[in-house]
């Protein structure tokens, strides 16, 4: 009964407001109730109009209470996810198998045993490809570098190098007040020596005990354990290829290569030098040449052509629509990978090094080769039959 009464007494409450709110907003209008009929018409429309203004006014009530409310949550949420023992869904990789890194921002690293994060503000990390237990990161705010250990994720060197490689051999490379130096798994100086820095090489790691390195006159040669030169730097690039060869290349273009040890293998003096997977050297010589070489030093291909043609010339006979026949001339013409031709008889001899930019057949045994020196008329022998043009 008692709850009946405050019901009873609630909505009294809101009918008086309604209707002192709509004689309000009739005043404001300046509507005057001179008989029942405009008193009727003016109850009505001043009670619309506060209904209509009461529901605008519990609408954005409602709105801010549910901004307020979202508000909350986003801050729950915040501190729960930047919470250190807290570790994301998505966008995770393992490092180990017991260390994740959160590819997220900001990114962290997770050890799962100890269920907490053992670094934060991580952007990047890169693990050495010889299994090292020391891993690169890189902060988000100064993009300082350091290592971690990968297996527990604890942070062994801080973040304090501009610069860091991944350790190989067990040391590593990093860049510190623009110099290079060599650090050992405690941050100690592993080489007592610093090198200048060479924006262009990236693989300051070493290979077999040795590597790339700029001297001071601005030209790349190899160091060994000790920072001592095992190849003095006198060349434009050095590369480790995959099959533990050194890639060089002279201040002139020409390249050669060196053995694992940094000892000379194939000389300097070739266009380009590629070692293929098939256990090879390919060679392309100054003359436009292709050749083969096994990892002994063999040549097991003079002439290692890219594309064999056949050409065609025009005869002197008519066909019966009355167009000159076409004929298939005595030799082909074969591609280097420079994109040069020379010719080749029938049963795949080489007749002349690939020394044109272009052959045309002329008749059944001549040849129109142009190239660098000029144009000349050869026979299917390689012999000059006309003056050059």
């Amino acid at each position: 009964m008692k709850n009946n009464q405050n019901s009873n007494s609630f909505f009294a409450s809101i009918g008086r407001g309604v209707k002192q709110a709509a004689r309000w907003v009739a005043r404001m209008f300046g509507y005057k109730a001179e008989n029942k009929f405009a008193r009727v018409v003016w109850y009505v429309f001043a009670t619309s109009a506060s209904i209509v203004a009461l529901y605008v006014a519990v609408v954005f009530t409602i709105h801010i209470i549910d901004e307020l409310g979202d508000v909350r949550n986003d801050n729950k949420y915040r501190r729960l996810t930047n919470s250190p023992t807290y570790l994301h869904e998505y966008h995770n990789q393992y490092v180990s198998p017991y260390v994740i890194y959160h590819d997220g921002y900001p990114g962290y690293l997770y050890n799962t045993t100890l269920g907490h994060r053992t670094a934060t503000s991580v952007q990047w990390i890169c693990k050495s490809s010889d299994g090292d237990s020391l891993a690169v990161f890189c902060t988000n705010d100064e993009h300082k570098r350091g290592y971690f250990n990968r297996f527990t994720g604890e942070v062994i060197v801080p973040a304090q190098y501009d610069k860091a490689w991944i350790f190989s051999e067990g040391v590593a490379c990093v860049l510190e007040n623009g110099m290079l130096r060599f650090i050992d798994h405690e941050g100690k100086a592993a080489i007592d020596k610093r090198f200048p820095y060479m924006q262009c090489i990236d693989d300051y790691c070493f290979h077999n005990g040795l590597c790339l390195m700029q001297g001071d006159c601005g030209h790349i040669g190899l160091i060994d354990r000790n920072g001592e030169w095992k190849v003095e730097p006198k060349y434009s690039y050095i590369g480790y290829e995959s099959k533990g060869f050194w890639l060089i290349q002279d201040l002139n273009g020409l390249q050669g290569l060196l053995r694992a040890d940094g000892e000379p293998f194939m000389p300097v003096e070739y266009v380009a030098v590629t070692v293929r997977n098939t256990n090879v050297v390919s060679v392309l010589r100054q003359d436009h040449l292709d050749q083969l070489y096994d990892f002994e030093g063999n040549l097991i291909n003079s002439c290692d052509y890219r594309e064999v043609l056949k050409m065609e010339y025009t005869t002197d006979e008519y066909d019966e629509y009355g167009n000159l026949k076409e004929a298939t001339a005595h030799c082909l013409k074969y591609r280097s990978s420079d994109y040069h031709y020379g010719l080749m008889d029938r049963n795949g001899n080489m007749v002349t090094p690939p020394n044109y930019d272009r052959i045309t057949a002329i008749g059944k045994n001549l040849y129109f080769c142009e190239g660098d020196e000029g144009a000349v008329i050869l026979d299917d022998k390689g012999q000059e039959c006309g003056r050059k043009l």
